[in-house]
């Protein structure tokens, strides 16, 4: 896999990281929104559990496997979405607030990688 999109991946699982330590901190100062930010932190959590190959994720990867499994993480992220547009509440809006956050920054990344895909099967 090229640098540059390594970097990409990696940045993308920082930041799902960072935004569930902003998170964390936010819950502990806003106690009125707890709930709220607990939805996000769980959301956050979720995420984090189902991009793991990611962080293990081995230099070696290619373009082409970076695919599959982001395109499998998408999915499953779509199906969590759609459970969560059912669900009610606050902390099913927190959750669903943060994998909103994720989804967009996913989408950005498997469009990288296919056009890194491209790349290399010409």
């Amino acid at each position: 896999m090229n640098p540059s999109l390594q970097r990409g991946v990696t940045s993308f699982y920082n930041l799902i990281y960072e935004a569930q330590t902003f998170a964390t901190a936010m819950a502990r100062i806003d106690t009125a929104e707890q709930e709220h930010y607990a939805g996000r932190i769980e959301g956050l959590n979720w995420v984090l559990d189902r991009c793991q190959e990611l962080e293990d994720m081995d230099t070696n990867l290619t373009p082409s496997s970076l695919q599959r499994i982001l395109g499998e993480v998408k999915s499953d992220l779509e199906h969590e979405l759609s459970v969560q547009r059912r669900e009610k509440g606050r902390r099913a809006d927190g959750r669903e607030e943060a994998l909103n956050f994720v989804a967009d920054y996913l989408a950005s990344l498997i469009t990288a990688t296919e056009i890194e895909s491209a790349k290399t099967a010409v």
